[in-house]
């Protein structure tokens, strides 16, 4: 018995759990007032291609702007290190969900960074009129 508690234990001291701060403006140019409640959320990248459908990506946290488009969004991450001693970090990217161009909505996938507590990732603002970012 003892045994088996410790092979769910140990695992899961070989984890690479980072944290993110994430501050930025969305801004839909064309009608100023789809700028409140766009959807902001960030993940953690796992596996690619096909392995998603064993390993998806993991949510990391939720938020929505205000009136203005700002938001602040903060959440937690881990990934397992496969390699002992080879820290194995999440990979933060943020995804957009907004209703600026169409009322079928649309998601912006932005690239991921490496930016983690006690840092913040200020993004800016991010014109939401076209979804070629």
């Amino acid at each position: 018995m003892l045994l088996l508690v410790l092979s769910t234990l140990i695992p899961l001291s070989f984890a690479g759990k980072e944290c993110v701060w994430i501050l930025g403006r969305v801004q839909c140019e064309h009608d100023p007032t789809k700028n409140l409640n766009v959807e902001i959320r960030v993940w953690d990248r796992d596996a690619p291609g096909p392995l998603k459908l064993i390993d998806p990506d993991d949510l990391m946290g939720v938020t929505f702007s205000t009136d203005d488009g700002r938001f602040q969004l903060d959440g937690c991450g881990d990934d397992f290190d496969w390699i002992p001693g080879l820290s194995n970090k999440p990979e933060p990217y943020v995804e957009i969900r907004h209703y600026c161009n169409s009322e079928e909505g649309e998601v912006i996938t932005l690239p991921e960074f490496n930016v983690f507590v006690p840092k913040t990732h200020d993004m800016g603002t991010i014109i939401l009129d076209t979804s070629k970012q």
